[in-house]
């Protein structure tokens, strides 16, 4: 599918956005996700895995995850795809500096409240308990993954907008974004 120009501004704001700047060379292979999408998903599952450094290797004809030295974006860094059933903890709590560090954000972490016996689901609602004006989206990605970053409010609310705008057209899926509040239950 050809994207219109309307549907290439969307894109490049949502990638801007979430990457914190404009990256011409994630953008296009972005681009080339939603243009050459196989199945009624659109393309939006890999765009939210390049976005977080889990492109496929476009060499493989399996489709694995590339090697991060052909990753566009370092993996973890501004936004965070991580399996319902990963990571460790302390996986989980570098993701969240990571993406702290790379969106300039100021918070600290009370990390006796997280136990390693949970999982996913509970550190984010725990995480979202203890964030103040920041908040953390997700991004649905047509799997069990959780695709997420954290934003002030603006960019939380312009993030959802131009992710809702960018799966609109996609009939075979029903694609929502939403934030993780406290009482997350996954």
């Amino acid at each position: 599918m050809v994207l219109d120009s309307n549907q290439v501004d969307v894109l490049k704001n949502f990638c801007a956005l979430i990457l914190c700047g404009h990256h011409e060379e994630v953008f296009n292979r972005c681009k080339d996700c939603l243009e050459n999408a196989v199945n009624g998903y659109g393309g939006i599952p890999n765009v939210l895995y390049v976005l977080s450094g889990h492109d496929i290797d476009p060499d493989d004809l399996f489709g694995n995850v590339a090697d991060q030295n052909k990753q566009l974006v370092k993996p973890q860094y501004y936004f965070v795809s991580s399996d319902a059933g990963a990571p460790a903890l302390e996986d989980f709590f570098w993701f969240i500096e990571n993406i702290k560090t790379a969106r300039g954000l100021d918070f600290t972490i009370n990390k006796e409240k997280f136990s390693d016996d949970d999982c996913i689901v509970e550190w984010l609602a725990e995480l979202s308990a203890q964030l103040k004006d920041l908040y953390i989206v997700d991004f649905d990605g047509a799997s069990e993954d959780y695709h997420f970053t954290i934003m002030n409010k603006d960019d939380c609310e312009k993030a959802r907008d131009l992710f809702k705008r960018m799966t609109d057209h996609i009939d075979d899926y029903p694609y929502t974004s939403f934030v993780i509040t406290s009482d997350f239950q996954g």
